[in-house]
Order: C-alpha cells, then structure tokens, then sequence
C-alpha cells in the first residue's frame, strides 16, 4: 500500500500546498516492485529504505485489513491531504494503532515525513540487529538494489539481500 496525495494532470506535490486542501489523500495498491521502481527508477532524489518490522504475520494482517478498510472510506468520503494531520505517516500510525484496538500514541515524528524510522527504533518496532540507527539506516537503504534488481523475476528477494532481518528469507 502506498499513501499519497492525488495531484492534478500537470501539478506536482508541494508541501506548501499540502496545507491548503489543494490534493487529495489516496491510498494504491500495487505490487511491491511498482511500488519501490517508481520512486528508485523513475521519480529523482527519492530515497527508499527497507526495514525489517517486529510485527507478527497477525499484526501484519490485521494492518492490511485495516488499510482495506481505509480504502472503503476514502472511497464513500473522499479526505483532504494535509501535510501536517492527513498525511501518509499520520494515516500509518492511525491504522497501526487501530489494528491493534489502540488508541495511537502522539509522537512528534509522526507529523514530519522521514522521521517514522527513528521514532520505530526507538520503540522497538524495527528488527535492529543490535545496529545503531544510522547504521540500520545505511544497511536498509535499497535505491541502488532496486535498480539492479530491476527485471529480475526475483526483484522480492534481491532488494532484501544483506537486509537486517531478512536473513532467514534467504
């Protein structure tokens, strides 16, 4: 799944106007491939990491579902993108929590982009390999993986390759 604002023929993402009510919020569902390839190979200056969660395949589940659900909604009451409450991370850590029958704990980071892998390392939701977060981070980094691996029928496994945590899927 991916979260993202849905702009107009001709109109890039603007974090200026992700305050005003100017796209709105979407959730895509594609393959995994597709979904990586477009910000490795075709979109410039994304940087795609890969990281290893500490949720069960129940949890994992239940997440899905409930982004199923998120689908349904934004379907019959389409939303807004905001770049501060309606945002892709704000909507992750929503789903997250309700997925879990929690209410979602407010974290700073959770309204920045890019700041989502710090706040889950600190709480334990990322399989660390006893790394520091920088070096998680630089290990996790798959821009350059994604685009050898780019036809490969085995795309999957190639940007996991030498991946923290996703050793035993080798």
């Amino acid at each position: 799944m991916s979260i993202e604002t849905h702009d107009l023929v001709g109109q890039s993402y603007s974090a200026i106007r992700g305050f005003f009510r100017q796209c709105r919020l979407i959730y895509i569902a594609a393959d995994e491939r597709d979904v990586i390839r477009l910000r490795t190979n075709y979109r410039k200056d994304e940087e795609v990491y890969l990281f290893r969660t500490t949720a069960t395949p129940e949890q994992a589940r239940e997440l899905f579902l409930r982004y199923l659900d998120r689908f349904n909604e934004l379907h019959q009451r389409p939303e807004w993108y905001n770049a501060l409450t309606n945002n892709c991370t704000t909507n992750i850590a929503v789903s997250a929590a309700a997925s879990r029958d929690q209410r979602t704990h407010w974290d700073w980071r959770i309204f920045l982009n890019g700041k989502a892998d710090e706040m889950m390392y600190e709480k334990g939701q990322l399989v660390t390999d006893s790394l520091p977060l920088p070096e998680l981070k630089a290990r996790a980094h798959i821009n350059e993986a994604a685009r050898a691996a780019n036809g490969d029928p085995h795309f999957s496994a190639r940007i996991r390759e030498g991946r923290p945590g996703f050793e035993d899927e080798q």
